[in-house]
């Protein structure tokens, strides 16, 4: 119940197909305020041989280009996505019903918008529940993500490295343009996407809305992260679109589901930002992805075990098309108003560099009750280089597991631990102590 409570904002829909929401006209404004101190320790990288290891072509050293550092911070959303969200729901008769959501989320260290600086930019959707199912038209979760949530004891926030295979490509969580239809019976519930333009705009780079330490703010000639602010533009070649679904077989004790993701890059150029130019590594034609996890819940003792397998590919212009694999694994247990749990991770490149990022979560929370927590939480994440590759679309060298690589070329939105990212051949590790409130 905890977790569920918790995790309600993004399940708000999927509730009301499953029979949670009274039948009746309301509207509800609902949400999560998550915030920790953390202190983020990284090892000297190793980017040499790499386009992030020279600067006009003249080789930077490792101290200089990837140094050692220790960062403390007040970051938001390290086990729960803050958000602020408003709900309605309108009895029609007859099995029928109204409804709405409009979500942000919220970077509370700075009292900013999170999801590249969105008022709404979670959900944004209305949709009408009938006797054969439910229709949403808007901004939503995707099936990929409603998956995670269905099976992750914790709930998707920065020190959850259980989703670690979900962010691998941004508009597997949130989309655009998304029109969805849901139906449940029984334990078994079903979920079919599609989306004219998830998020996928003219160039990817890790460059967004608002200017970082690394990137200007995004424009047409610098490109932009997947599923950023101007991403879901729709166009006439189809730039973007993408489809989704979800079969998942629930009970109390148990929840088993698949899932499946593909959306087309229409060979847009994805790549790094030198000045206020986009340098394109490749050229992405198509992104493809499969899910399958198991949460079993031992009755009485409230222990939870889950296992998930995470499978991507990115179809690239050129004669490589990096895949990569993602297993993760979560236990979480119950003592009194306690909670302990452990999470472990393992991606790869199983092609390409094939480099890897291995790493473990520990946590603890203490329950003041269903809605207030004090957390803590100390794990790592440990990239190994693998072997350097040269870019499709322009020879420059790169090396190092999914998280080193994917991150700085602007496929994942929110890296995890909160943006403190990953160092290539390094070891990057945080400790923190935070409070979450949920209403």
């Amino acid at each position: 119940m905890k977790r569920t409570a918790a995790s309600a904002a993004c399940l708000a829909a999927l509730a009301l197909i499953t029979g949670h929401a009274a039948a009746q006209s309301s509207v509800t404004i609902y949400g999560t305020l998550d915030v920790g101190l953390d202190r983020v320790d990284k090892s000297q990288g190793n980017v040499q041989g790499t386009v992030f290891g020279s600067s006009g072509g003249v080789a930077v050293p490792n101290s200089v280009a990837a140094p050692a550092s220790v960062t403390s911070r007040l970051s938001p959303s390290h086990t729960r996505q803050s958000n602020i969200g408003f709900k309605g729901v309108e009895d029609l008769g007859s099995g029928w019903r109204g409804l709405f959501v409009l979500e942000g989320g919220i970077t509370i260290d700075n009292g900013g918008l999170a999801n590249d600086n969105r008022l709404f930019g979670r959900q944004a959707y209305v949709g009408l529940t009938t006797p054969g199912g439910e229709v949403k038209l808007g901004r939503q979760a995707s099936p990929m993500l409603i998956s995670y949530y269905l099976v992750t004891p914790e709930a998707l926030g920065s020190t959850d490295l259980f989703g670690a295979g979900l962010v691998l490509n941004t508009v597997q969580t949130w989309q655009d343009n998304q029109v969805s239809y849901a139906i449940k019976q029984g334990p078994i519930t079903a979920i079919l996407s599609y989306a004219t333009n998830a998020g996928i705009g003219s160039g990817i780079s890790a460059a967004r809305s608002v200017a970082t330490s690394s990137t200007p703010v995004a424009t047409a000639s610098t490109g932009q992260i997947v599923g950023g602010l101007t991403a879901g533009a729709e166009t006439a070649s189809g730039r973007g679109k993408a489809a989704g679904a979800m079969l998942a077989y629930r009970t109390e004790e148990l929840v088993a589901l698949a899932s499946y993701h593909r959306n087309n890059f229409d060979n847009v150029p994805i790549g790094v930002v030198s000045g206020t130019t986009l340098v394109p590594l490749f050229y992405g034609e198509k992104f493809s992805s499969y899910m399958g996890a198991v949460k079993y819940t031992i009755p009485g003792v409230g222990t939870s075990i889950a296992v998930a397998g995470h499978e991507a590919k990115f179809s690239l212009r050129g004669p490589i098309d990096p895949k990569v694999r993602t297993w993760t694994a979560t236990l979480k247990h119950p003592i009194g108003a306690f909670d302990l749990s452990l999470i472990l991770l393992d991606a790869r490149f199983t092609n390409y560099t094939e480099g890897k990022d291995r790493g473990a979560m520990l946590g603890l929370d203490y329950n003041f009750s269903k809605r207030t927590a004090l957390y803590s939480r100390f794990g790592g994440i440990k990239d190994t280089r693998g072997k350097t590759v040269v870019s499709s679309a322009t020879p420059l060298p790169l090396s190092g597991g999914p998280g080193a690589i994917l991150i700085p070329l602007g496929t994942q939105e929110v890296p995890l631990f909160s943006g403190a990212g990953q160092n290539i051949d390094a070891r990057t590790t945080m400790l923190s102590l935070g409070i979450r409130h949920s209403f």
